[in-house]
């Protein structure tokens, strides 16, 4: 089961490649929060979103990961489920930014 943290945790920092592929296009100030009008009334810095979702999604699944061995999970998609959230924040994040 620790292979598969291992490559849950791979998927999380391989959205980092996803967002440095559109550093270029990114604004400075990415927004991420919206309110119900669409406005957005929150933002972060370029480099906390490239660098900070991807980090915070690989410590998140590597938490959950061995929560899961310690609990004797058997069934594999659960380690694979915030890799696949991961990979949507990454093109929520960038559909909303560009």
């Amino acid at each position: 089961m620790k292979k598969h943290i291992i490559i849950g945790s791979i998927i999380c920092l391989a959205t980092l490649l996803i967002f440095i592929a559109f550093w270029g296009q990114l604004p400075t100030d990415v927004p991420i929060h919206f309110d119900s009008a669409g406005n957005a009334n929150s933002t972060l810095p370029k480099p906390a979103v490239v660098f900070g979702i991807p980090v915070i999604c690989a410590l998140l699944n590597l938490v959950s990961g061995f929560t899961l061995i310690k609990k004797q999970e058997k069934r594999t998609f659960m380690y694979y489920i915030i890799p696949v959230v991961a990979i949507i924040i990454a093109v929520v994040v960038l559909v909303l930014a560009l």
